[in-house]
């Protein structure tokens, strides 16, 4: 931890496993629009990135439909928190850390989304700062994000150790010029993710 200030800790995969609930109330939303999503698209394509960048991608379009889609998703993301799943043992790492370095979450999840999962599973406690997909206008692999939770805590990139899971994560923190430690994924492989029923 020698000259490391602060931890970036990003949410979705990194300290919370929410790609099964994210994908069925996304799968949920798109339904009357006609659109089906599956588990191999949304793993490939949509978890990890903000509802601005692959919707537009999956509808062929931006604009009214998107953003109806991205509401239905919020008001139905409620109904399915419960089924996700912490890292432990990042957050044991994170509180170990935590009197020697100042901590952000820095996530590409909308606000709502966040702040449901933090307060479901007690995680708030862990951050000094939570930046979102909806506090900057480029969302990862930008380095928008993690400028912005690094102006907020005072310290500079070279201070800063970032916690992700993704190569879109990685790339982003690599644009930012932090050092990364990618966790593994603590639940499933992705194969495992994909032999589940839909």
């Amino acid at each position: 931890m020698s000259g490391v200030k602060a931890l970036l800790v990003d949410l979705d995969g990194t300290l919370v496993d929410t790609a099964e609930v994210n994908f069925a109330a996304y799968r949920a939303a798109l339904e009357p629009h006609g659109v089906t999503l599956t588990r191999q698209w949304w793993l490939a394509n949509g978890f990890g990135r903000n509802w601005r960048q692959f919707l537009p991608e999956l509808l062929g379009q931006a604009g009214p439909v998107a953003q109806d889609v991205a509401n239905r998703k919020a008001a139905l993301y409620s109904e399915f928190v419960g089924e996700t799943v912490v890292n432990r043992p990042l957050v044991k790492l994170i509180e170990w850390l935590r009197p020697a370095a100042r901590t952000a979450l820095v996530t590409a999840a909308s606000s709502s989304a966040t702040d449901l999962l933090l307060d479901f599973h007690d995680l708030r406690r862990l951050f000094d700062e939570v930046v979102t997909g909806d506090d900057v206008a480029a969302h990862k692999p930008s380095p928008l994000a993690f400028e912005a939770a690094a102006e907020r805590l005072g310290v500079g990139c070279g201070e800063c150790l970032v916690i992700e899971d993704s190569e879109v994560g990685k790339a982003a923190a690599a644009a930012f010029g932090a050092p990364c430690l990618m966790v593994g994924e603590f639940l499933a492989t992705p194969d495992e993710r994909l032999m589940r029923a839909s």
